[in-house]
């Protein structure tokens, strides 16, 4: 064993090796790889996480419909909700605070949004907030004590996930939102592209998720930890002669990478899933590549070409629909698909 071993259970540890910040008998190790011996004693001590700053950008939002209480987006591929380390900038709360003339921002390392991802997904997911933020009703410049980010979010999608989300503007809207959420009354339907045909048109798969424990970048399905998950889906067409299917999925809890790790996740002991262009849960490259393009040269033509075109995987949330916490109107919006998902569909539905 070296102290390197333990890199994918504390992702610092290795940049705190070499700063100094563990000790091996007393000493300073001469590098992250030193070989332990029995009776050596390890001390380590963490450095302090780096404080993330929010500043307005003006990023254009597809707004589908806003009053004095709330507004909810239509959020585009590749943009991360909040900052984090390696997503500075472009993040929706950048684009809120702009919109809403407020200014920069600090969110300290402690009150970041827990269970984040240290990758270039780290905002990535769609689990609700267990604690939500509101923005400030009295903008605060960085630099003063108890800054903070309050984006009003009270729930997430994946960088590369397009589609519907809700933002609160007070904190009246945002507690009844995210008591809704916490209720699991709020009605939001996703629509995806699957490698393969499940077996059964529709069904509910119920399992519990967690942090993969190889590598916390993911998500895993476990038997005996994580959080319950609840995902109901629906076959709406196979596609490509039965090699992926388009597919409808509405969610009764939101877990981090939900949908993505549930497909990922072997429904039977000979069926799996995964999502179209996602590489991080195995429907991306060779594999999307040998379930599309079945050694056939055109097919694998066609393959490649819409794992290209995706370059992400193949989630959008379709619906979103909820009771508006101050006016008590049932609101319900449908967005349409973006273009890559769009044409994507079409490419496949032309593949026999």
């Amino acid at each position: 064993m070296n102290l390197s071993d333990l890199s994918y259970v504390l992702h610092p540890l290795q940049a705190a090796i070499r700063d100094g910040f563990v000790r091996v008998n007393e000493g300073v190790p001469s590098k992250p790889g030193l070989a332990l011996r029995p009776g050596d004693v390890v001390a380590c001590r963490l450095p302090p996480l780096p404080s993330l700053e929010a500043s307005p950008e003006d990023i254009p939002l597809d707004v589908v419909y806003e009053d004095d209480h709330l507004l909810v987006i239509n959020k585009a591929a590749g943009m991360v909700i909040h900052p984090a380390p390696g997503n500075y900038t472009g993040t929706l709360v950048s684009a809120l605070l702009h919109r809403f003339g407020l200014p920069s921002v600090r969110l300290s390392a402690d009150d970041s949004p827990g269970d984040e991802l240290e990758a270039a997904e780290s905002e990535d997911g769609d689990e609700e907030r267990a604690v939500p933020w509101a923005l400030p009703e009295t903008p605060m410049s960085v630099g003063q004590s108890g800054d903070v980010i309050r984006p009003g979010i009270v729930h997430r999608l994946d960088k590369g996930t397009t589609g519907l989300m809700v933002a609160a503007k007070d904190e009246r809207t945002l507690t009844g939102l995210a008591a809704q959420f916490k209720a699991h009354t709020v009605q939001r339907v996703y629509h995806a592209i699957v490698l393969g045909v499940p077996k059964e048109a529709e069904g509910v798969i119920e399992t519990n998720i967690g942090r993969d424990i190889r590598d916390r970048k993911k998500m895993g399905v476990f038997s005996y930890m994580g959080r319950h998950a609840v995902s109901g889906y629906r076959v709406i067409e196979p596609l490509a002669g039965d090699s992926a299917a388009y597919t409808a999925w509405r969610l009764q809890t939101g877990r981090t990478h939900q949908i993505r790790v549930t497909n990922d996740h072997r429904w039977t002991s000979v069926e799996s899933h995964p999502l179209l262009g996602d590489d991080t849960y195995g429907g991306a490259g060779g594999t999307a590549v040998a379930a599309i393009g079945r050694g056939k040269g055109a097919r694998q033509v066609v393959a490649h070409r819409v794992l290209k075109l995706l370059a992400r995987p193949a989630l959008h949330a379709k619906t979103l629909g909820f009771v508006h916490p101050v006016t008590k109107e049932a609101l319900s919006f449908t967005s349409e698909l973006p273009t890559d998902f769009a044409t994507v569909l079409e490419e496949l539905r032309n593949l026999d």
